[in-house]
């Protein structure tokens, strides 16, 4: 029991002493970097995301073509992913931005269309960087000139979102406002203050080009994996910056509160805790926090030791706790003045505890295990997958990638992957139109997929199956027998491979049926 008390009361220690060095990290007031560095502009690539935000795009668009920052030095790139509500028609005539137009495929996710843009400017020598946006914020006319004073001490520069409007928020909505914004003007800021890594924020995020060279991939589904991402910067010895003056701004119903998930943390933890160098504090001290205590772990913590050093006369004396005790709370009150927050505000900040305790409860292993067994469907898929080594081709040269076959319910979807990049299919489909739709999704990019289906010698079977997977191959080969038939299916391939017309190819099939 003993041993217990002094370990738990180690951590509590070690955590008292890293909050007060936050509170004290505070009080520093830090210069402007503008004023601490030589003035330069970066050539920045300002990426613009987009799935059915047209109430808020055409805003933000114009607010980037207005900022502060020299125009010949930044670009904006808008990426328009499956949206149904018609915003490409917001930027047919507008030559002051660059659109690409997912369409025709599932929605293909923020990170892969970031990836996609990286990939395509990867050979563009002269970029220096790239600012990540998503398209339901709204930014100030000198965003970029933030951006850019940023760049000038951290390869990696996160900011802070607000609301533009909190009146008509809920309980529930106040009480993740309100942390949030103690979260930015307070842990935020001073872990930058301290020289340590922020948790990657997808939302408004910037980047220079040889971290995303050195590292490999962008990974961006959710914050659970941000905070991974966050972790394999700090990796390669990348620190993720934070700069409370680089703000974006958000309507209250598109207001999303990110904090990573516990047991995503503590499984993060038991994952690298071996790959601790001691070479790499950043890296080091990311993974220690990820089990930093909450408000009532922490209470909970010095009660039990507190009454264990009053109890029982041991090394552990409860004036020493006391002191740790007292400690604790005057950073926080500390903490309260570094946050800004309103006294009303403060109400709803002291409330996040018990929500924070609520939100464990519901997401507890047992009770989620019982939630899904209630809520999932009843009925039973067969389900078959069959990994397809392919190639694809941009007019020069063949690239090797891997297409995934998943057949549910006699039809097919197909996932195109090569490197960092997958599409998807929408539905599930006939094999035969689930391959169309992926190769006129590369063609719109400037690729052809090397198939049978896709091939000129191909010629379909229509056989009156679902999925149509059979043909024939007309290649005249030197060792074929005149008049001979030489079966193959959609997704074969061999040297002999010509490109064909798929809408050509639709109207064989289309004749061949007819008759």
């Amino acid at each position: 029991m003993k041993l217990i008390i002094y370990l738990i009361y180690l951590y509590l220690t070690v955590y008292t002493v890293y909050f007060t060095s936050l509170a004290i990290a505070g009080l520093n007031k830090k210069r402007k970097q503008r004023d601490n560095y030589d003035k330069k502009y970066h050539n920045l690539c300002v990426v613009v995301y987009s799935h059915n935000n047209k109430d808020t795009i055409e805003n933000l668009i114009k607010q980037l073509k207005n900022q502060t920052y020299p125009h010949e030095h930044y670009t904006v790139q808008l990426i328009l992913d499956n949206c149904s509500d018609n915003s490409e028609i917001l930027f047919q005539s507008d030559l002051g931005v660059n659109v690409m137009n997912v369409k025709n495929v599932e929605t293909i996710g923020r990170d892969q269309a970031f990836s996609i843009i990286t990939e395509k400017y990867s050979n563009i020598k002269d970029l220096d960087a790239y600012v990540f946006l998503d398209a339901k914020y709204y930014v100030n006319n000198d965003f970029l000139e933030k951006v850019n004073d940023s760049l000038q001490k951290d390869d990696v520069i996160t900011g802070a979102s607000t609301l533009i409007c909190n009146r008509n928020l809920s309980l529930l909505d106040n009480i993740k406002y309100s942390y949030n914004l103690y979260k930015n003007n307070f842990l935020s800021k001073s872990r930058d203050l301290l020289g340590l890594s922020n948790l990657v924020n997808s939302d408004i995020l910037a980047m220079k080009k040889h971290v995303i060279e050195e590292i490999g991939s962008l990974n961006f589904k959710n914050t659970n994996e941000e905070l991974n991402y966050t972790l394999a910067l700090s990796g390669i010895n990348v620190k993720t910056g934070f700069n409370p003056d680089l703000k974006i701004y958000i309507n209250v119903e598109n207001y999303d509160f990110k904090i990573p998930s516990l047991s995503k943390r503590f499984e993060l933890f038991f994952e690298n805790i071996l790959k601790i160098k001691p070479n790499n504090f950043n890296f080091t001290e990311l993974v220690w926090s990820l089990i930093y205590p909450n408000c009532l772990t922490l209470a909970i913590g010095y009660y039990l030791v507190f009454k264990f050093a009053f109890e029982v006369k041991c090394l552990l004396n409860y004036y020493v706790v006391g002191f740790g005790i007292a400690l604790i709370l005057i950073s926080f009150c500390i903490s309260l003045l570094h946050s800004k927050i309103h006294s009303k505000e403060h109400i709803y900040l002291f409330l996040y505890p018990i929500y924070s305790l609520f939100k464990v409860i519901y997401n507890f292993p047992p009770l989620r295990f019982i939630r899904n067994c209630i809520f999932k469907s009843g009925e039973d898929t067969h389900i078959e997958k069959l990994d397809i080594p392919a190639f694809v081709s941009d007019g020069k040269r063949y690239y090797p990638c891997k297409l995934e076959i998943v057949s549910e319910s006699k039809f097919t979807k197909i996932i195109f992957i090569n490197h960092n990049k997958k599409y998807k299919t929408k539905n599930y489909l006939r094999a035969i139109d689930a391959i169309t739709e992926i190769s006129q999704k590369l063609e719109s990019y400037g690729y052809s997929l090397r198939l049978c289906q896709c091939c000129k010698y191909f010629e379909p079977n229509i056989d009156g199956t679902v999925n149509q997977i059979k043909g024939f191959c007309k290649f005249p080969f030197s060792n074929r027998t005149p008049g001979d038939i030489l079966p193959t299916v959609v997704w074969n391939a061999c040297d002999a491979f010509e490109k064909v017309n798929i809408v050509n190819l639709m109207d064989a099939i289309s004749s061949k049926k007819e008759h």
